[in-house]
């Protein structure tokens, strides 16, 4: 990458950032005061959306007996700003290989099929 690309792109990193830093009422100052930076996410996790969510959990106790309990969970998912105002965000498609990962052996089949495999290949060079 060139040099002046760089820069664009260090420029626009740090544009993000600062947005971001308003949207927790701070500034990069701020950052060494605790008192402040807890205020600001505690402000802020106000604003963002709950999520609930019931799931079942099972509970064993040995001896082949267990239970199953519902459970109630509520999560603030921080990835998920759309609901502050300050923060334009948007949605961006991108190519499925982008990030596509391996996680486990019984995925292989599937990574091959779908392209995974042939696009991590064209990136490598094999000797």
């Amino acid at each position: 990458m060139k040099k002046g690309c760089l820069i664009a792109v260090a420029a626009g990193l740090l544009l993000i950032v600062i947005i971001i830093l308003l949207a927790f009422g701070l500034t990069r100052g701020d950052l060494n005061n605790q008192e402040k930076v807890t205020a600001g996410i505690r402000a802020l996790a106000a604003r963002m959306p709950t999520y609930i969510t019931i799931k079942d959990v099972k509970k064993r106790w040995g001896h082949g007996q267990e239970d199953i309990f519902p459970v109630t969970q509520f999560e603030k998912l921080w990835g998920d700003m759309t609901t502050v105002p300050e923060i334009q965000s948007r949605f961006v498609i991108v190519p499925r290989l982008r990030g596509q990962q391996l996680k486990d052996q019984a995925q292989l089949d599937g990574w091959l099929r779908d392209g995974s495999a042939a696009h991590v290949e064209s990136l490598c060079e094999w000797e």
